[in-house]
């Protein structure tokens, strides 16, 4: 096994368990949810550095206990493996021991299992011994908004727009449209392709014809897998990342951004913004920002124009 030269490390139970509790004081809630974020580049970063490849679902069984050895964290067993479901069990666990459940664990095996699959999967703990069951048991399926089959468009526009990789570009107007039409035309020929919208999902594919392209919607209404609430920008540059990281030259279209600023702040999401953009720059990807000048003032406007470009 030929390894990466970046180091890594594995993390003691204790600093866990005690950044699980920090986590718990700041944000509530959104603590489980950082902490499979967590786990997730966790284990991204485990197979990646350890170059480890795998062949397919039937040589995932051995990789991923092999694999698993090196972060300490549990013992695991693997019930069932197929492209479609995979159950992992766990007859301890560092988090379930501190009363809480298994977030950075799911994460983790998340991370590894899409890492090696080459395919995004999200998981669900069913039983956890913090609850009294006497194991942990992780269910993972591929991801419904991260589907690997090839996008669907129906709507073709003209090839008319040349866009640079590496580029992030500002596009200021007081309709979206042909910021859409950009991004189809884009990944008409070729690019992958991720939507982030405060546009109803389903009202979007239907106008233009388009399926299999991932989409988050900036919503609150969290009866939908891929509803992202928009005061949760950690979740929402999280999982832009782990796009771009996985998808060199893909192209990100963000709609919606002033909905972003009314319901955080301008400068906390300028930072998000800059984040984005040098997550781009790394990848060679391109981010597609159309935004109405009439919905923020000049000051902002312009400190938007010094951080991308016009197309």
């Amino acid at each position: 096994m030929e390894r990466n030269t970046r180091p890594f490390f594995v993390m003691p139970g204790s600093a866990l368990r005690d950044l699980r509790e920090e986590l718990d004081l700041l944000e509530g809630a959104n603590g489980s949810e950082t902490m499979e974020r967590y786990g997730y580049r966790c284990g991204v970063g485990l197979v990646r550095t350890l170059a480890i490849e795998c062949t397919g679902v039937d040589h995932l069984r051995d990789v991923l206990k092999q694999i698993w050895s090196e972060t300490g964290l549990s013992r695991m067993e693997v019930d069932l493996i197929t492209e479609n479901e995979m159950v992992i069990t766990f007859a301890d666990s560092i988090e379930a021991e501190s009363g809480y459940s298994c977030d950075f664990t799911k994460g983790y095996l998340i991370g590894i299992v899409s890492t090696l699959m080459k395919r995004r999967y999200e998981g669900k703990e069913v039983s956890c011994i913090s609850d009294g069951s006497h194991r942990c048991v992780h269910v993972l399926t591929p991801s419904a908004n991260f589907s690997d089959e090839a996008p669907k468009i129906a709507y073709r526009p003209d090839n008319k727009h040349i866009l640079l990789d590496g580029n992030a570009y500002l596009m200021e107007m007081d309709d979206n449209s042909e910021a859409y039409e950009i991004f189809l035309e884009q990944v008409s020929h070729g690019r992958k392709g991720m939507i982030i919208a405060r546009e109803y999902p389903e009202k979007v594919k239907k106008r233009y014809g388009i399926d299999n392209i991932p989409f988050l919607w900036l919503s609150f209404e969290r009866d939908r897998k891929y509803t992202r609430e928009p005061t949760n920008i950690p979740l929402i540059y999280s999982e832009v990342k782990n796009f771009l990281d996985t998808t060199p030259k893909a192209i990100v279209l963000f709609s919606g951004i002033e909905y972003l600023i009314s319901q955080n702040t301008f400068v906390k999401v300028l930072k998000f913004v800059q984040l984005l953009n040098e997550n781009i720059s790394i990848t060679d990807g391109v981010l597609l920002l159309p935004v109405s000048p009439d919905a923020l003032n000049q000051k902002e406007v312009k400190q938007l124009e010094r951080e991308l470009r016009n197309v």
